[in-house]
């Protein structure tokens, strides 16, 4: 696997795309973490990334403010209070990411991952199901698993900001694990959730809480992933050795950029189609 490694991938899409339009695109800066994280770097065999200690330089060097950027930074771990923040500016802007504690974790945010994450693999809820679903996500075994996102970069470009997340590539272990828990709650029903209907090769990210220039909070997560290009191995084989796949999300802190983004991107595209 080459080193060359999926995120830096996205990261010269990001840049590629704010070329094409005449913008500006730079990465996060002036970067602070403010309670316990875990920085993973290059260990030097093979495409091994490792845990090392939470300093300045390490975290500066798993973001790609320094060195290759070849890694990510975790924060906190499972859930714990209180939750450890990042923070820096990209493209002018303010950005804190957080990873979630408990009270993050309301019924409307359990339902909604849920939702989205099941509707990502083809597949919907009954009432009962999504219920219990709900229910079980309260399981601090569950959503502590979706609460310490493991941040692989923060870059901006044309008024969006672009947050990677570290995971694994192929998630279908941890829905077959919502999958039992639904059914734990809902035995022996008609209601019961088929695990053969959980397609292979199925993706999901964890969740980071956002706030950009001081707004309000968002939670962002994703069901796409790519290949990172490396990996941690605890257990198993890869794709199931941890940070296989990182996954884009994207947050707009300025509506007002988006729509000029837009009118570039349709001028460009008139002039092309004249050149014709």
């Amino acid at each position: 696997m080459n080193v060359s490694h999926g995120k830096t991938k996205v990261a010269l899409a990001v840049l590629a795309m704010a070329a094409s339009v005449g913008v500006q695109a730079g990465s996060i800066s002036g970067v602070s973490v403010v309670g316990p994280c875990t920085p993973y770097l290059p260990t030097g065999v093979g495409t091994n990334i490792g845990a090392v200690a939470c300093t300045q330089a390490n975290i500066e060097a798993a973001l790609g403010v320094t060195g290759s950027g070849l890694g990510n930074v975790e924060l906190n771990k499972f859930g714990a209070p209180p939750a450890t923040t990042l923070s820096g500016t990209v493209d002018g802007h303010s950005v804190v990411l957080s990873s979630l504690v408990a009270s993050d974790w309301t019924p409307t945010l359990r339902s909604r991952y849920v939702t989205d994450a099941f509707a990502s693999a083809s597949m919907s809820l009954t009432v009962t199901q999504l219920a219990a679903a709900v229910t079980a996500m309260a399981d601090p075994l569950l959503y502590g698993r979706l609460s310490d996102p493991n941040v692989s970069y923060v870059q901006g470009s044309s008024g969006a900001i672009y947050v990677g997340l570290d995971g694994y590539i192929d998630t279908t272990p941890v829905l077959l694990s919502l999958v039992a828990a639904v059914n734990a709650i809902i035995p022996g029903t008609i209601n019961d959730i088929n695990p053969a209907d959980v397609p292979a090769h199925s993706q999901a990210s964890e969740v980071v809480k956002a706030q950009l220039d001081g707004g309000a909070w968002q939670y962002l997560y994703g069901f796409k992933a790519i290949s990172s290009g490396y990996q941690t191995p605890i257990t198993g084989t890869s794709p199931f050795n941890d940070y296989t796949g990182v996954y884009q999300l994207q947050i707009i802190p300025e509506p007002a950029s988006l729509a000029l983004l837009g009118i570039g991107l349709v001028g460009l595209f008139l002039g092309r189609r004249r050149r014709v």
